[in-house]
């Protein structure tokens, strides 16, 4: 028995055929069934993603097991096997192993590490378990892949390094008020970059969110969209909002600041922190208070460069653990051929043991009685 996938995915293919090649989540149950019932195929499951499709199986032999696969793809999706073949990445053995561990941890996606995949790989697979087209090898793969992917993404938390000066300007602001249950921040401008930032920043537990715009009507809309943490405040009141608020965040296009930082007057302001979006920017940092602390964009980038150096690190020591991982399931495929062997060479010695005649003392016992003394 081998383990085998056959992948179709973004980096042999561009979208314009990509988005040919997708399950939908209705046809899953179907086509795990159908491939089920092809020639060499003894257990099966399909990944379905907007990134990949791919198909992982156990074949009693891997050349009649990846023609039965590819000729599945092809009837399915009404192209050629030709077709397929030029278009499909194929693996077995340790390398489908391998392959499978990389996918589910992210280190094969478009986005390096992110941790989306791994709940789909669990989707994938919990369909093909529920339908019976898994068994013995896959389970146990695809529960090593599941388990091996949350202890990385546990250990290297790769997702949680921003990308973007949106996303690293909250995560400042996260970093220094910790703990944003009873926190209040600020957003003033609501275009592409502060609608952008109002989007994570109501997922964050703030305790509230307050949000204006030059054109107030688009405020009292988000308010109303996001619920009763947000609300929406007057332009002109800006300066008030942002003095009794713990951080603010600015992500408006004018072409001056929008505040003087002498409205933050020492003492009578509740802000501790301001993320300046803005270019140019949207405060004179210079007057702010020192108990203030400010990031603008370039103060964001070198954040996001920093980022990125400590994710490719992380990267590679995720990617150095697979190897690990692949020789562990490698020693457990290994066992489970050889526990087969080892019960029938015990229950045959027992049978042996069964067998064998009881001993019987050879030498006849006399009743010697002492001889009496004359």
């Amino acid at each position: 028995m081998f383990v085998i996938y056959v992948s179709l995915n973004y980096q042999q293919l561009p979208i314009t055929t990509r988005e040919q090649l997708v399950f939908s989540k209705e046809e899953l149950t179907r086509a795990n069934e159908l491939l089920s019932g092809e020639k060499s195929i003894l257990e099966n499951m399909i990944l379905s993603t907007c990134n990949r499709t791919e198909v992982y199986a156990v074949v009693d032999q891997i050349h009649t097991g990846r023609y039965y696969i590819k000729r599945f793809l092809a009837n399915w999706f009404h192209v050629s096997i030709d077709q397929v073949t030029k278009w499909a990445e194929i693996g077995f053995k340790q390398d489908a192993v391998a392959h499978l561990m990389r996918v589910t941890t992210g280190l094969e996606s478009l986005i390096v590490g992110e941790p989306q995949i791994l709940g789909q790989v669990k989707d994938a697979f919990f369909t093909a378990r529920d339908l019976g087209t898994t068994g013995v090898i896959l389970n146990h793969l695809a529960k090593d892949a599941i388990t091996f992917a949350k202890k990385q993404h546990t250990t290297y938390r790769v997702s949680e390094l921003a990308k973007t000066s949106g996303q690293t300007g909250l995560h400042q602001i996260k970093t220094g008020l910790q703990d944003l249950s009873d926190k209040h921040v600020v957003i003033a401008g609501l275009g592409d970059v502060g609608s952008h930032v109002l989007k994570n920043a109501s997922t964050m537990g703030f305790g509230e969110i307050t949000i204006l715009n030059r054109t107030n009507e688009k405020a009292v809309q988000l308010a109303d969209h996001y619920g009763a943490t947000v609300r929406a405040a007057d332009w002109d009141k800006l300066a008030v909002a942002a003095n009794a608020a713990d951080a603010v965040i600015l992500a408006t296009s004018a072409k001056t600041p929008v505040l003087n930082g002498h409205t933050f007057a020492s003492g009578d302001t509740n802000l501790k922190m301001v993320v300046d979006l803005g270019v140019p920017r949207n405060v004179h940092s210079e007057d702010l208070p020192v108990e203030i602390t400010y990031f603008d964009i370039d103060h964001l980038t070198a954040i996001i460069s920093e980022n990125q150096r400590a994710k490719a690190d992380m990267i590679d020591q995720m990617a150095a653990q697979v190897p690990a991982a692949v020789d562990a399931f490698d020693v457990w495929e290994q066992q489970l051929h050889v526990v087969p062997v080892i019960k029938e060479i015990r229950e045959s010695a027992m049978d042996v043991e069964k067998k064998r005649p009881t001993t019987v003392c050879s030498v006849s016992c006399r009743n010697l009685t002492p001889t009496s003394a004359k």
